[in-house]
């Protein structure tokens, strides 16, 4: 699995060097001497066809470069409240875990009215 800074890579490299076919990039990232990327033709092939979302993806959000799926936010109303809520927990000292964000996120939508077919 690749993050979208890896997938952007392949981008620049191919733009780089058009000469070069799929199974050329492919092999090339697979002993490049940076750290091998491995992928498929198959899955080259399909991100390129995604290629513009995923550049949208990194403009928008500079922290979706580490990631390997988009993220997605239903509600930016709870988002904003869990982020403010993250930062004072951090300004504390206190340290977080997944169940916790989660049980918080489902108490901000209880308080802000968000309906169930909403919640995540």
């Amino acid at each position: 699995n690749l993050t979208t800074y890896d997938w952007l890579t392949v981008f620049a490299y191919i733009d780089q060097h058009p000469d070069k076919t799929q199974t050329d990039v492919v092999n090339f990232f697979r002993t490049r001497a940076e750290g091998a990327l491995e992928f498929t033709q198959a899955t080259l092939s399909r991100r390129l066809k995604e290629r513009e979302e995923i550049e949208s993806r990194a403009q928008s959000n500079p922290t979706a470069l580490s990631s390997k799926r988009p993220r997605v936010v239903t509600r930016p109303d709870v988002e904003e409240a869990l982020v403010l809520w993250v930062r004072s927990m951090e300004l504390k000292g206190e340290i977080m875990n997944g169940p916790m964000l989660r049980e918080k996120r489902r108490r901000l939508e209880e308080r802000m009215g968000v309906p169930d077919a909403e919640q995540l």
